[in-house]
């Protein structure tokens, strides 16, 4: 135990510290963000950087969001039809009785365009909202600028990692 975490109990009467007290640095900045802290405000802080209204990130925001929960569906389904038995038989029949006889292109426009619109629709009604935007980019505003800096990593791995997996599975 470090010597900011011992003085830190003393203060609180022997209290541990609250959870975001090891997020901190001795100047009391924080030096973590979150996934959501770094999608909305680093879409918010390039917008008005470019000197334009930054709140048009929040759809810039919210599309990201929406093609990486897609990815995250994809990743799931084509992890299912390689290693479930049966699996990719039984989505082949249960789609051409659902559409007829069509090839995947047109199955995965039909399915695509209805699933990107609901699923845009839920987060820019729950976590992707004005109040919640403008509360995420609070948080990475004041955010030390080396963190802000790390905002397009943190968002970009987690979406190419997945990307490489669908891939993998798709080829090997």
């Amino acid at each position: 135990m470090g010597k900011g975490t011992q003085a830190a109990e003393r203060k609180n009467h022997g209290a541990k510290p609250g959870p975001n007290y090891y997020l901190q640095t001795e100047n009391s900045k924080r030096i973590f963000m979150t996934f959501l802290e770094a999608l909305y405000g680093s879409q918010y802080h390039e917008i008005q950087q470019k000197g334009r209204d930054g709140n048009k990130g929040r759809l810039n925001a919210n599309a990201f969001l929406t093609a990486f929960i897609i990815l995250i569906v994809i990743t799931v389904c084509m992890f299912c039809i390689r290693f479930v038995p049966g699996f990719n038989d039984k989505l082949s029949d249960e789609g051409s009785g659902f559409t007829g006889a069509t090839n995947g292109k047109s199955i995965g426009k039909l399915l695509a365009i209805p699933l990107f619109v609901i699923i845009y629709l839920l987060i820019s009604n729950t976590v992707g909202s004005a109040t919640n935007f403008k509360k995420h980019v609070d948080s990475f505003m004041q955010l030390p600028d080396e963190v802000k800096q790390k905002a397009n990593r943190k968002l970009l791995a987690p979406f190419f990692i997945l990307l490489a997996v669908v891939l993998f599975l798709t080829l090997g």
